[in-house]
């Protein structure tokens, strides 16, 4: 190809990335213009659903899995989920966990309405497929407004103790889940199935958790799923990490605590280890750069580490961030990243840092101690009796010498 033909080339395929961002970002445009749409309260089911499009009632007639109803028009749709949703209260409380009952929560307690709610627009939408929670302008507000006959179900609910166990165990499967894909990467729903027995030290139903965890795919949006693995979000290749899994079949995943698992399974957890911190406080130093900055280039830096980038790579991204002086800088800087590298709990290495995978390496490559009754002869090659003279040459016995 002519390098004229090498730009033009080019020219398309980045008019054609443009053309695609502008699509995408009016059509995100769209979406924001009908979320927050005027809405008046106090709203009932029945207008709540009327302010959705066909396809919004139908990822709501998906969440119930209520069937035989896909061909049905709008306006019978919304009259047979009008008529079924407050009968499914049960089925919201079988698959949330702490944080949205107590976003529920909040909204009863403030008469079925939250206002400017701290939530992303994907979070919204859950609420709103799950029929209870709808987002909406009023007087000038965000908010999410809940349909006068979810406020007086749940209000009468007086004892909620019958769900309360259910939400708690929800809660430690996705924490533990996300915790574990954080350090680990991708496992296999068999894997994620023992260490979950193993942490929680009960049998882990596949169907329930299943639905637990396919709901908090979407609300949270740390992990990804597909028919093979369970990735954390960030993963690129999990046939990747999981291939560098294999080469280490002899070595077990390293041994995390629950606490610490429960822990990293918080949303936008970042492992801030001691060395991670050095290396904020070494970017701090030399540039003029805010705590936030510095925190975020580490984070890219930890990533980068994770995903089996080596010190080349990640130098070239700091040089894109920032301005490097000379030669002692730049040494000063890959002593910081080989240090950041040396600590780092890396996806492919089954959650150990190099530190600790050579640590425990060590320890296998280690001769095993000798055992006094199995003691060879270095000369003759010969297996040593206990009434034969001690190779050592002390004139007395084997078993009266060296094999005590």
């Amino acid at each position: 190809m002519s390098r004229n033909s090498e730009k033009e080339a080019v020219q398309q395929l980045l008019g054609s990335s443009q053309d695609k961002n502008e699509m995408s970002r009016k059509s995100q445009q769209k979406r924001d213009l009908k979320m927050w749409s005027d809405i008046s309260l106090p709203i009932s089911l029945k207008d709540s659903l009327a302010r959705l499009t066909k396809d919004d009632l139908s990822q709501i007639r998906r969440h119930y899995q209520i069937t035989g109803v896909s061909q049905l028009k709008k306006g019978d749709l919304i009259e047979v989920l009008q008529s079924k949703i407050p009968d499914l209260v049960d089925t919201l409380f079988l698959t949330i966990d702490q944080e949205r009952y107590e976003m529920i929560q909040k909204a009863l307690r403030h008469e079925g309405v939250v206002v400017e709610p701290n939530l992303t627009n994907n979070q919204m939408e859950y609420f709103r497929n799950c029929g209870i929670l709808f987002p909406g302008m009023n007087n000038g507000k965000k908010v999410l407004a809940m349909p006068e006959e979810w406020v007086k179900i749940l209000g009468s609910h007086t004892d909620q103790s019958k769900w309360k166990p259910i939400i708690r165990r929800n809660t430690e499967w996705i924490k533990l889940t996300h915790g574990l894909l954080y350090y680990y990467g991708s496992l296999t729903l068999r894997e994620l199935l023992a260490m979950l027995k193993k942490y929680t030290k009960k049998e882990v139903p596949v169907s329930d958790y299943l639905s637990v965890i396919d709901h908090a795919h979407f609300y949270y949006e740390q992990i990804m799923i597909n028919d093979e693995f369970f990735s954390n979000i960030r993963v690129l290749d999990p046939n990747r990490v999981k291939i560098e899994h294999q080469k280490r079949k002899s070595l077990d995943f390293y041994p995390f605590s629950k606490e610490q698992l429960i822990k990293a399974g918080e949303p936008n957890f970042v492992d801030r280890n001691e060395s991670y911190q050095r290396f904020v406080q070494f970017l701090r130093q030399n540039y003029e750069i805010s705590r936030e900055d510095a925190d975020s280039i580490a984070e890219e830096c930890q990533f980068a580490i994770r995903i089996g980038e080596g010190p080349g790579d990640i130098l070239r991204y700091l040089h894109t961030m920032l301005e490097f002086e000379g030669f002692d800088t730049i040494n000063a800087c890959m002593e910081k990243i080989v240090h950041l590298m040396n600590h780092t709990r890396e996806w492919f290495l089954k959650g150990y840092t190099p530190n600790e995978l050579m640590q425990v390496e060590k320890r296998y490559l280690q001769p095993s101690p000798i055992q006094k009754n199995n003691v060879v002869d270095i000369q003759s090659r010969r297996k040593i009796g206990r009434n034969e003279p001690c190779p050592c040459g002390s004139g007395k016995k084997y078993k009266k010498c060296c094999g005590k």
